[in-house]
């Protein structure tokens, strides 16, 4: 190409969505954090996260459908060619903490526990069209004769992984020798030894594994250790 040609390539032509009908992503959530100490040595905390986030990019993608909306994450998708999921409405995520701890008394031993609880990941149906089927649909063989393109079959917010609680305590005793302290504890991760699911296969196939699961929560385990201050 001679420098005039490059000087007449394309450009990227940037305007306001509202020339096309308007686009919106709206938060609406709720944060609440609780710390008390009712009693000596007696902690407890806790706090509820809930929200969820609103996209629309609808009237964009009616009169420009090669427009790409980049999203954050699994319910606020990437809007292209291959998602048809314009309007992402997922309901409310809400995630729940807990702490507590307590120090017995002449005793000098330290119990505490901690809790948890996710709303599980929002999942995906990825189908492999073929190059032969989008094209009955398009009238065209794929751009760059690619052997197929993936499509996501649902919404997104509209299928969820089980939720996650977790539960771990935790038994400590400290010991002291003069001006030296050590804390000598027993750590159970998973008390309750819950088995959910945290990964899922993804990957759409008629008939195939859909939503079997890839991995679990790590389930109940022990761990010893110690402390020295001086």
């Amino acid at each position: 190409m001679t420098p005039e040609g490059f000087l007449r390539a394309p450009q990227n032509y940037i305007t306001n969505a509202a020339d096309y009908g308007g686009q919106s992503q709206v938060y609406n959530g709720l944060l609440v954090n609780v710390s008390a100490r009712p009693r000596n040595g007696l902690t407890i905390q806790g706090g509820i996260n809930s929200g969820k986030t609103v996209q629309d990019i609808c009237d964009v993608r009616a009169q420009q459908p090669e427009v790409v909306a980049v999203g954050g994450s699994g319910i606020v998708p990437t809007v292209g060619l291959t998602n048809p999921w314009c309007h992402s409405d997922p309901g409310f995520v809400t995630r729940v903490t807990g702490f507590g701890s307590y120090i017995v008394p002449k005793a000098d031993v330290l119990v505490s526990m901690t809790f948890r609880s996710d709303k599980g990941q929002p999942l995906s149906a990825n189908w492999a069209a073929s190059n032969a089927l989008v094209q009955q649909a398009l009238g065209r063989p794929l751009a760059g004769n690619a052997p197929n393109v993936t499509i996501n079959l649902v919404a997104p917010g509209e299928v969820w992984g089980a939720r996650v609680n977790e539960v771990d305590l935790r038994v400590a005793k400290v010991l002291r020798f003069g001006r030296m302290k050590s804390t000598v504890g027993i750590d159970i991760f998973n008390i309750t030894n819950v088995d959910t699911v945290l990964t899922y296969n993804q990957n759409f196939v008629p008939g195939g594994s859909w939503l079997a699961p890839t991995s679990v929560i790590t389930p109940r385990f022990v761990k010893i250790g110690a402390q020295i201050e001086f």
